[in-house]
This record gives C-alpha cells, structure tokens and sequence, in this order.
C-alpha cells in the first residue's frame, strides 16, 4: 500500500478557513500560554509571577503575544511546534490539546514567528514561517506538494545568545494583511480579550466574592491569569449595572444585579457536568447588547469563553430569554470535548446529558422567574395607572369641556379600578410563590421598591393613597353649576356656553391632546375677556 498523502488543502482548512473572527486567534495563543503557565505553577518551577503580555504595533502592524512560563528547549521546538494536531497534551486537563491552534496566525500576517527558550539554554530558538509564502502555494493551483512538505519550504530557525536564566515563548504576527485590521484594534482587542480569555472578575463587580468561596469549596480552580495588553491589565466586564440608552442617545442606569445564584448540574451518575451563576435583577427587559458587553449566559471552559453569546440562547424556551440574564456556564465534565473552532462541543452522549439539565433548569427556573418579574412590574403599573386617572378627574373637575369628556373620564376611572383588582390579585400570587423561593423573592422585593419611587416619582408619595376623588355621578346632582370650563363664561347667554362647549368638544375629538388643550385654552381666555363679538 502506497503512503497516504495529506493534500496541501489541509493546511488552508487548519489557517484560512478555521475562524470566522480573526480575533480568535488571540484566544488560541492565551489558551497555549495559559497551559505552560499550569505546568509551570504546578511543577513549581520559578519563584516569580507569571503573565501574558500582549503588545500591538498599528502602525508596523505587528503583534506580540508573550509569556514568561517555561518556554520550549531547543531539541522540542520542532517537535512541538512544526509537527501538527500531534500535540502531547491530556484532553480533559489541558485548555488546548489538538496541536493545531498555533497554525492560526498564518491566516493573518505575513510572517509568523517563534521565539523562545527554557531556563538553562544559552540561547534562544527563532522558528519562522512565511506566511506570505504559504498563501502564494496555496492559491497556485500547479503546486501539488502534501501538507508536510510545504511546511518544510516556509519554516526556517534561527539561534541567537541569551541569558541562561531566560524563560519565555514569544509568538510574533509580522505585516499583519489589510483584511484583518480588526487585529490592530486595541480597544476591540481587550474588549474580546475581557469576554473570551481566562481572566480575572473587575473589582467592581463585588460578587466574584461569592464565585471564589464556591470554587474553594468545591477544589476547583479559578483559572484566572494575569493578561496585559499594551500595559492594561485585562479583567472581565462583569458590573453590578445595566444601561439602557435615553432618546438623546445617551447610557443611563435601568436595573442592578442586585445578587447571584450558583447552580450545578449532574448528570444520572452523579457526575458534575457543569456549575453556573446567574446575576438576580428586577428583569426589566431584554438586557441591551452590545451596549451592555456581558449580556447574556456565556459558556466557558477552564475559564475561557465556548462560542458567544448566543451559543445557549437555543436551550431556553424562547429566544429572548437568554439576553434576560447575565451569566456564566462553566462544563467541567472531562467528556466534554470543545470543537476545533471551539464554538461548541463535540457530540457525544455527555454532551446530551448536559443540554438536557441546562433546558430544563432555563425552561423550569430562569423562564418562570423573567416571567414572573414582568408579571409583578405589570401589576404594579396598573396601580399607578389608576392614581393618575383620579388625579386627572381630580383637576379637571371643576373645568371639563362636556359631558362626553367626563363620562369618557370616567368610566376610564371604573375600567381602571377594574383592572387594578386584577393586578392586586396577581400581586398576592406572586407574594406567596415568593415565600417559597429565595431568587424571586429578592425580585419581588426590589420590583417593589421600584415601584414606590416610581409611585412618588408620580406624586403619590404615600405606598397605597386613597382615590382622590369619586367620579361617581351624584344621585340629585345639583341645579347651580355642573363643573364644567364654559361655567367660567358667565359673561356668555347660556345658549351661548353651550355653543362654546360644542365647539371644544369637537377640537378635543379632533387633534392630539396637547394642541386641543392649547387651542381650548386660548380660546377660554379670549372670551373670558369679553370678546363676544367672534360668536355673532
């Protein structure tokens, strides 16, 4: 039987057609680094603080992504760095262990670049590949070399002296190509690096307390590590406010997560698939993104972010909810397996096991509580729905255009109280599936709390004010004045008044209520006056 051979086509599905967002490939060489730095920690090899550092040059277009763990010895660098998907790393321990994602950089720039050496050596490994190289055989449709040997023609080594206590790996992207500019971006950068990296929680986010004391308990680690991008120390953008935006364009402050749940998931054999937390707001709507980065449940593994998110938003029970949390899922089952975009799992029967427990707990839980919070903010609407309605009545006494327009107030009045009693039933479910669950307890109190600074916001300081007047027709309505605006004409023949309060009733039905007002109000005030002479 004849070698087999692996087509040049291989090395263009591994570089080229791996990722949809060049940015990933940041995410590829943290994951390679953040691995050297367990071993490292974990053999206890140096007594010093290990880290990440990330640096951008726009305007040479170049990146460097490097990290101060064990570096690779010189007689490995082949072996570990040329050979591909031939990596020695542990699936289930590692964060990467296809041997793969190194080959990622050569999609972007020009050369990519290899610099390293462990504690020890006098010198300094410099491997290069010249990407530009690789794409001109990949496009040339004549060049028919396997895989192997195109790698052979664009690799080459350099050795140069360095200190022996040196340890360090070092990836260099030279001339990144104009198609990825995004990678030159600073700003975007540590946005996707806060999102997808294994970072740490901000300091402003005051429940990562909480997040660290489960991880003791349960031995887990935090797989957080020390990540800089040009000098910035990056940490996740988890706060304790959502924003919305005003008309004008402007954030403001809409809901605070004001708590967090964790929550675990097992399987039948009580394995643990996963854990999570989930931040508890008033729920007030769907969490705007991007405005609001970290919107939404994310999955993560060993810390480092599976797909985006969206990625579980197809386990709730509709769309929406998702973007109605902010969270995290982290798999910690050894079976599941990210995929080689690292977007998702690999199917398997654990990878089923652990969908199953997440929608029932989304479909369960998280739906119900959503839900229910709109239905508390709903009822509590139809309160103040009501106060301002009698408060209308209240000042319009006295000044109404006509009958139609106190009878219409009126049995808007009685629709009011109608739906109030409603909501008030509601109110007293809601209160007793409270006492019985924790999280929407803490909704329910806060939703509460809203609603009476909404309440005073309106002018009704006090929780639950009485109605502010009876809209209720009298039973022997007096002969005088019936409380109507043309009663202030008194200037006007009665006939008259009741011509004028035609005509107001009219303008009332017929524009918006801001102008009928307006032009009504003009009007008053020029008979008032006592310019009779526009009615004869």
């Amino acid at each position: 039987m004849s070698e087999i051979k692996i087509g040049k086509n291989a090395i263009e599905n591994l570089t080229r057609g791996m990722y949809e967002d060049s940015r990933i490939i940041y995410r590829e060489y943290i994951q390679n680094a953040a691995d050297q730095i367990d071993y490292a920690i974990k053999h206890a090899l140096f007594d010093e603080d290990l880290f990440i550092d990330i640096k951008i040059d726009k305007n040479g277009r170049n990146i460097t992504i490097k990290d101060n763990a064990t570096g690779v010895r010189r007689d490995m660098v082949e072996s570990t760095l040329a050979y591909v998907a031939d990596s020695d790393k542990i699936k289930g321990e590692a964060k990467g262990f296809r041997g793969i994602g190194r080959l990622g950089g050569l999609a972007y720039c020009e050369k990519l670049r290899f610099i390293t050496t462990a504690k020890g050596e006098k010198q300094k490994t410099i491997m290069t590949w010249d990407a530009k190289a690789l794409s001109k055989m990949l496009d040339d449709e004549t060049v028919r070399d396997a895989a192997g040997t195109i790698l052979q023609k664009i690799i080459s080594y350099e050795y140069e002296e360095c200190p022996i206590d040196d340890h360090y790996f070092i990836v260099e992207m030279l001339g990144i190509t104009n198609e990825n500019v995004d990678l030159l971006d600073t700003e975007k950068v540590k946005e996707y690096i806060a999102l997808n990296a294994p970072v740490p929680y901000d300091s402003k986010f005051y429940y990562k307390q909480k997040i660290y004391e489960y991880l003791k308990k349960k031995g887990f680690p935090k797989n957080e590590y020390k990540i800089f991008v040009d000098g910035e120390d990056i940490q996740k953008l988890y706060t304790t406010t959502l924003f919305e935006r005003n008309p004008a364009g402007q954030r403001r402050k809409y809901d605070d997560v004001y708590d967090i749940k964790i929550q675990e998931f097992y399987n039948d054999n009580g394995e643990l698939l996963a854990w999570m937390w989930y931040g508890i707001s008033r729920f007030e709507k769907q969490i705007p993104y991007p405005l609001n980065e970290t919107a939404g449940i994310r999955l993560r593994q060993s810390n480092i972010q599976i797909g985006n998110e969206r990625t579980l938003a197809p386990l709730f029970k509709e769309a929406r909810g998702n973007l109605y949390f902010i969270g995290e899922v982290h798999a910690v089952h050894k079976g599941l397996t990210p995929n080689a975009r690292r977007d998702y799992f690999n199917e398997n029967s654990v990878r089923n096991e652990f969908e199953a427990q997440l929608k029932y707990f989304f479909h369960s839980t998280l739906h119900p509580l959503y839900i229910d919070a709109n239905r508390a903010k709903n009822a509590y609407k139809k309160e103040i729905a009501l106060y301002k309605k009698e408060d209308e009545y209240s000042k319009k006494k006295g000044r109404f255009i006509s009958d139609r327009e106190k009878q219409k107030i009126e049995h808007e009045i009685e629709v009011a109280k109608t739906e109030d009693e409603k909501a008030k039933r509601e109110l007293t479910r809601l209160k007793t599936k409270a006492e019985s669950d924790e999280v929407f307890r803490v909704v329910l109190m806060h939703i509460e709390d809203n609603h009476k600074k909404s309440l005073k916001n309106a002018g009704f300081s006090k929780p639950n004010p009485k109605a502010l007047t009876s809209p209720i027709p009298e039973e022997h309505p007096q002969k005088k004045k019936k409380g109507y605006l043309v009663d202030e004409l008194s200037n006007l023949p009665d006939k008259q008044r009741k011509l004028v309060s035609r005509i107001y009733d009219i303008i009332a039905r017929n524009l918006p209520p801001e102008q009928s007002e307006e032009l009504i109000n003009k009007i008053q005030e020029e008979l008032k006056n006592g310019k009779k002479n526009s009615l004869n």
